[in-house]
Order: C-alpha cells, then sequence, then structure tokens
C-alpha cells in the first residue's frame, strides 16, 4: 500500500549501473532506506537532481515494515531551495549537517516533532543573509534537545568550564579531557540562547568556529557511544580557514 510523506535526503550511492540506494529521514517512518531505479540513466537526469544532500521531498512510497530496501513511487520537490544549491558555504554545510544526521539519526520510526524541527530549521537556512556562517554550530547544539543530551545552560563568571560528559558548566577544569575552555563554554552558552535570525549577533573568527564544529562533533560522539567520523569535515573546516 502506497502512502504519502515528505523526506529529507541524507545519503545516497550508486547501485548497479542506473539504480540508486538513497537514505531519507521521513516524517512519516523515521529513517528509511529506498531502493530507485534508473536513476543514473540518460533520461532521468532530473530525479538523479533532486537527490542533492538535505533536499526537502514530497513521496510516496511503498513502505513495509521489516523490509531493509523501501520503494518509492513518485518523489518531488516539496520546498524548492533558493540558495542552498548554488552557495558555496551553504552548500558545504549542508554536505556536513547531511553526513552527520546520517550518522547520528538512526530510529526506524515516525518522531513527527524532530522532522518538524529539521524541515524548518532547512527552511530558513535557505532564507538566511545574516549569520549564516553559524547555521551549522546552532543547528547541531538545537539538535542535541531531541536526542537528550541538551546542554544545561547554566553559564556564569564562575561556571565558565563547560563539562561534555555531564553536559552541564563547572566552577573547576574536569578531571577528563572532555571539556570546553572558559572562551569556548561562553561562546557555546551564547549560542543556546541565540535563535536562527540572531547569528548574525555572534562574531567568531574562522579558527574558533573551526574548533567549536570540532568540540560539538565530539560532544555527540561522547554521549551516543560512537566514534563519529565525518568525511565533510574537513572540506567545511578548509572553506572557514
Amino acid at each position: 500500500m502506497f502512502s504519502k510523506t515528505e523526506g529529507i535526503i541524507l545519503h545516497g550511492i550508486k547501485y548497479g549501473d542506473s539504480g540508486r540506494i538513497v537514505t531519507v529521514y521521513t516524517e512519516a517512518f523515521g529513517r528509511s532506506s529506498f531502493l530507485l531505479q534508473g536513476i543514473h540513466a540518460k533520461k532521468s537526469t532530473g530525479k538523479a537532481n533532486l537527490l542533492q544532500p538535505l533536499f526537502l521531498l514530497d513521496m510516496e512510497v511503498d513502505h513495509r515494515q521489516g523490509r531493509e530496501l523501501q520503494r518509492a513511487r513518485e518523489l518531488k520537490i516539496c520546498h524548492p531551495y533558493q540558495s542552498v544549491p548554488f552557495d558555496v558555504v551553504k552548500s558545504s554545510q549542508a554536505m556536513f549537517l547531511a553526513e552527520m544526521l546520517y550518522r547520528v539519526l538512526k530510529e526506524e520510526e515516525a518522531r513527527p516533532e524532530l522532522f518538524q524541527f529539521l524541515s524548518h530549521s532547512l527552511q530558513i537556512f535557505d532564507l538566511m543573509r545574516d549569520g549564516n556562517a553559524n547555521f551549522h554550530l546552532s543547528f547541531l547544539i538545537q539538535l542535541t534537545r531531541y536526542l537528550g543530551f541538551a546542554p544545561t545552560n547554566n553559564w556564569s563568571e564562575d561556571r565558565s568550564f563547560f563539562d561534555m560528559a555531564s553536559g552541564i558548566f563547572a566552577e573547576n577544569r574536569p578531571p577528563h579531557p572532555y571539556f570546553l575552555d572558559p572562551a569556548e563554554s561562553r561562546i557555546l552558552s551564547e549560542f543556546v540562547n541565540t535563535s536562527y535570525e540572531e547569528l548574525g549577533n555572534i562574531a567568531l573568527s574562522a579558527s574558533t568556529r573551526n574548533q567549536l564544529v570540532l568540540k560539538i562533533t565530539d560532544y555527540f560522539s561522547l554521549h551516543l557511544g560512537i566514534r563519529l567520523q565525518i568525511k565533510s569535515l574537513d572540506v567545511l573546516r578548509e572553506l572557514f580557514s
């Protein structure tokens, strides 16, 4: 039985001569993988163009519980991007965030509130003109709320070390290597309290931005119990160097 759902493209690999296996985070079913045939055929260029990182799709799918590869009958763009595919900074951020989401979103069940956060955030990102260089940092920090390990924002001048293991700001340097120094901790606290629309108010050097994204990635690794090796992180760091 075919169902309609929205979906966000996370990852894709070529399958055979003209097929593709695409991992999508869907509103109705959570994370799902689809086998799409004929995508790389000469007459199907348009379909291949739909499968870019973080593209937002309307999908008609034949989804069956327990089947490893699902089937999709129809795909079309539901929220066309105005800037993400054409802006090298935004497209690089999209590639990085798609890889992060591919690694951390494993649930094969619907979580509408999480899907709405992702979709709404990406639509805002596409329209942003100020502060978009900080978007990936803010997005990941906000994502932790839905994954169960959001930082407790108890920062103060006296609590100036962010303890990544406990997720709180501490008075003293933690007795382990998983922490942010006072300068990084202050910036993290600022991000927690800043909306997407206000990200232009956070001025960061390229080196600080790159260091912070590394620490945030480590924070995810620590709380998910996996070692995240994000290949596109090197591209992102080079872009902001």
